[in-house]
């Protein structure tokens, strides 16, 4: 089991698992956003080979329109 912060909310996981897999556990859109792993920010072609481990911080940035 591994303890996560997503967005600052603590989840649990059953062990470590890829940045995509977390992003669809999580039902989020991957239009738009952009994902930081402990402050450095994750490019999006690395997502499937990111491993999200015990103790990692996880920002997920949703892109918003404006005028």
């Amino acid at each position: 089991m591994i303890t996560i912060k997503v967005n600052n909310i603590q989840k649990e996981l059953p062990s470590p698992i890829t940045l995509t897999a977390l992003v669809e556990q999580l039902a989020v859109s991957t239009n738009g956003i952009a994902i930081a792993i402990n402050n450095e920010v994750v490019k999006k072609e690395q997502w499937e080979t990111q491993q999200v481990v015990n103790n990692d911080a996880i920002l997920i940035i949703k892109s918003t329109q404006g005028g």
